[in-house]
């Protein structure tokens, strides 16, 4: 009898810290793993109906893009977790991501601190939670690849709890029409027009308060008569 309650008490503590573990899901945000289909591994299958959450693209200056993930539907206020990532949309289903999540920007709005992957290759190109607390809003800052002109569409998983969970949401399609770039100074050109300079003999200008003098002592030794 009392290897039976231990066994049944041994079951339910396992049962627990599998539960546990499986609602708290990644709490440090998605994996590396989770790249490639962007689906969180909870046990639970995805929602199939529309999502009640959003990703809205906003084209700055200098043609990075501010994102801002929220919910968008009645009955939905927070979500725990997302992981997002950028891609060509000329490329379809089989594009990979794009570009770079940036963690601070000078002179950008304020950023929601987050944790960025290297997916596929790439670097810093996928974007996800650093905590598992609720979350209302969500600003992040993508910059495109230097070069790139196109429309991006940006996919988002959003993670309501561990049973509830939507799959590439996608955002409206944005279009890059220039690069991001450094603003650089190009110096001013240097003159090339000759400075003139001065043909004046030297001593020209010692001689010249003497001459009247001269003059006038010749003048006066030749036509003067003498008393």
């Amino acid at each position: 009898m009392i290897s039976f309650r231990l066994s049944v008490t041994s079951f339910c503590l396992i049962f627990a810290i599998c539960i546990g573990t499986q609602v708290s899901g990644t709490p440090n945000g998605a994996p590396v793993a989770a790249c490639s289909t962007m689906t969180p591994e909870h046990g639970a299958g995805a929602q199939t109906t529309p999502s009640p959450y959003v990703t809205i693209p906003t084209i700055m200056e200098d043609e990075s893009v501010r994102l801002t993930l929220m919910a968008n539907s009645s009955g939905y206020s927070t979500f725990k977790g997302y992981l997002v990532m950028a891609f060509d949309n000329s490329l379809g289903d089989a594009a990979p991501p794009i570009g770079i999540f940036s963690e601070t920007v000078e002179g950008t709005p304020v950023l929601t601190p987050g944790n960025y992957l290297d997916c596929l290759n790439g670097v810093k190109n996928a974007a996800t939670h650093k905590d598992s607390t609720a979350k209302v809003i969500v600003n992040l800052l993508w910059i495109p690849p230097y070069g790139f002109m196109g429309d991006v569409v940006f996919k988002t998983t959003f993670v309501q709890n561990v049973a509830s969970f939507w799959v590439k949401t996608l955002s409206d399609v944005v279009s890059i029409s220039s690069p991001t770039t450094t603003t650089t100074t190009t110096p001013a050109p240097t003159s090339t027009t000759p400075v003139p300079t001065s043909t004046t003999p030297a001593g020209a200008t010692q001689l010249a308060p003497w001459i009247g003098t001269i003059v006038l002592a010749f003048v006066a030794f030749f036509f003067i008569p003498l008393a």
